[in-house]
């Protein structure tokens, strides 16, 4: 993993005269399910901001020309099941990835870019281990059983801000998961992953050319 995130980042160092008039970001981010946005004032969403058990962490990418870009995002989390606090609990591994289309209204670059996102993908859960075994589970009789892994599939709309400082890239964004966009796994035998309506994320990382603002100064000096 540590290999692939270097290869990933010097290749987008070596090709950042290409994004001239384009961008490439890559990023860390974390994201928290929520049933219900917070209506009660800025404190609220102040707690968004404080990762939970269900919080996912991990990496996006994105490549932008002018006002449009894609891009993916890959997460994962663990999760302890915990049925009695006096013995050994299960421990759940989830993961999240999507790929997602993107348009930033003031143009990739800039330094207040505002954004909107549609994106699809897919999203599971997967015992690694049990208290009722030596080692690792017995994936076949786990699945078999229907313990073992839940799946799912999902559709989402996304609005938010990131903010590039010519290079340093931070920002956050709120997702829409509608319900009947959100569809199981096709084999019955596997369970549905439950997703929540809404997510918040925060991200921060690098945006490699194409800084808008910065650029255009430059040329009215």
């Amino acid at each position: 993993m540590k290999q692939m995130i270097i290869a990933v980042l010097l290749v987008g160092f070596s090709l950042t005269p290409i994004w001239a008039d384009g961008q490439f970001r890559i990023a860390g981010y974390t994201a928290t399910p929520v049933d219900a946005l917070p209506t009660a004032g800025p404190a609220e969403w102040y707690e968004l901001a404080i990762p939970t058990d269900q919080t996912m962490t991990g990496w996006q990418w994105e490549v932008i020309f002018n006002y449009l870009g894609l891009g993916m995002h890959y997460g994962v989390g663990f999760n302890e099941m915990v049925i009695d606090a006096a013995s050994s609990t299960d421990w759940y591994m989830d993961w999240k990835g999507d790929f997602f289309l993107s348009y930033h209204v003031l143009g990739g670059g800039s330094v207040v870019d505002p954004f909107v996102e549609f994106g699809w993908g897919n999203v599971g859960t997967a015992l690694v281990s049990s208290s009722e075994y030596a080692d690792y589970p017995d994936w076949e009789d786990e699945v078999e059983n229907g313990s073992a892994v839940a799946l799912g599939f999902y559709n989402y709309f996304a609005g938010g801000v990131a903010v590039d400082l010519n290079g340093l890239l931070l920002g956050a964004k709120v997702s829409y998961i509608p319900s009947e966009l959100a569809g199981p796994f096709p084999d019955s035998s596997i369970k549905r992953y439950a997703l929540a309506p809404f997510e918040v994320s925060f991200f921060g990382g690098a945006a490699l050319g194409g800084h808008r603002n910065w650029r255009e100064r430059s040329h009215w000096d």
